[in-house]
């Protein structure tokens, strides 16, 4: 038994001294090794912000039209938006607007953007 103990004390013993040898290989930083906290004063200076131009819109209604549309009204109605985007408008919203109870009509918004 006396071995057997005298074994595995060794072992831990031998353990220990390996294991601080392998700790004592890892470079710890030190205050050397820190980054210099006193910055000189062109590096605490952001970098210039770049401004992105905003982009500018024009914006325009279209005339109330009644609903329910007929045929040709329709047709007219489609006609004019689908002129409006040749030229560059975008249809943003359609809205349909009571002004009297039994008269409906569709008001159509619609932008492009401002070239500068």
């Amino acid at each position: 038994m006396a071995k057997s103990s005298r074994t595995s004390g060794l072992a831990v013993g031998l353990a220990a001294v390996l294991l601080a040898g392998s700790v004592a290989a890892i470079p710890f930083p030190t205050r050397a090794q820190e980054p210099d906290r006193a910055l000189s004063p062109e590096r605490k200076v952001r970098p210039e912000t770049r401004l992105v131009p905003q982009r500018q819109w024009e914006y325009r209604q279209l005339p109330c039209t009644p609903t329910p549309l007929a045929t040709r009204e329709r047709s007219d109605f489609f006609d004019t938006l689908n002129d409006s985007g040749r030229h560059g408008w975008e249809l943003v919203s359609l809205v349909e607007v009571r002004q009297v109870p039994g008269r409906e009509c569709l008001l159509a918004t619609l932008k492009r953007e401002i070239v500068n």
